[in-house]
């Protein structure tokens, strides 16, 4: 059991050590501590502007969440909104296009 334990953790390093941060395009802030990850604007509930936009590889549902979020907290932001795969903005197949975003409040 506990070399099934080590394989598991090894991989899971291994898959985290191949993702790439994304690129982000806009206003640096310091960097956060949380980030929310919404999939739609409506889902927002509180006044927030958006500070920029954040472009990454298509991974896994539950990955592309986790990071987005992690890309969006070094930008300096509070939330992150996952717009969808867009290749008319990146120009490339299988790239997530989200913005990122303050809350004003």
């Amino acid at each position: 059991m506990k070399n099934l334990y080590l394989l598991v953790t090894a991989f899971c390093l291994l898959l985290t050590a191949c993702v790439q941060p994304g690129k982000y395009v806009g206003a640096k802030y310091p960097k956060t501590k949380t980030a929310d990850v919404y999939h739609s604007a409506a889902e927002v509930k509180r006044h927030y502007k958006v500070i920029g936009k954040l472009t990454n590889r298509k991974y896994l549902d539950k990955e592309n969440d986790h990071v987005m979020m992690m890309d969006a907290k070094r930008a300096g932001g509070d939330a992150v909104i996952i717009l969808g795969v867009d290749s008319t903005i990146t120009g490339k197949p299988n790239r997530m296009v989200a913005e990122v975003v303050k809350y004003e409040d």
